[in-house]
């Protein structure tokens, strides 16, 4: 689905401000201050199903805050090398575009090492979750 209605928009608009106030202020930390853009992506997602957008959408802030994962992305890792030795041993990253146009992201599960991380394994969950939000 290339292009979403704007009453399905506008439908799903509406529909966010009836959730409770910790999804609110999740959502703005995943929207970014582009938050009808994000809207539509969920609506692509669903093929313009505002129904089936919105529980996509709800169970994933609801999964942000059950994990705390706002917390996780806004505390900073110390010292910034340790962040910088752990993302550089994992292979992640964006690694192109589709044909249609959507980013492509890989994840070299059991190629990476954690040669840099022996001492801080608590903090590569912090870490992974930071380095998927900054790839938006």
């Amino acid at each position: 689905m290339a292009v979403v209605p704007q009453e399905a928009i506008g439908q799903f608009e509406a529909l966010m401000e009836e959730v409770d106030e910790p999804l609110k202020k999740t959502f703005q930390n995943v929207h970014q201050g582009y938050p009808h853009e994000t809207l539509i992506r969920f609506l692509k997602a669903r093929e313009g199903n505002v129904t089936k957008a919105h529980k996509m959408l709800v169970d994933c802030l609801n999964w942000r805050v059950e994990n705390n994962i706002d917390s996780m992305v806004a505390k900073p890792i110390v010292p910034e090398d340790l962040y910088r030795g752990i993302r550089d041993s994992q292979l992640i990253g964006l690694s192109g575009y589709t044909n249609e146009g959507f980013p492509v992201f890989a994840v070299g599960v059991g190629l990476s090492s954690f040669d840099r991380a022996s001492v801080c394994r608590t903090q590569i969950p912090q870490i992974c979750c930071q380095v998927f939000q900054k790839a938006k």
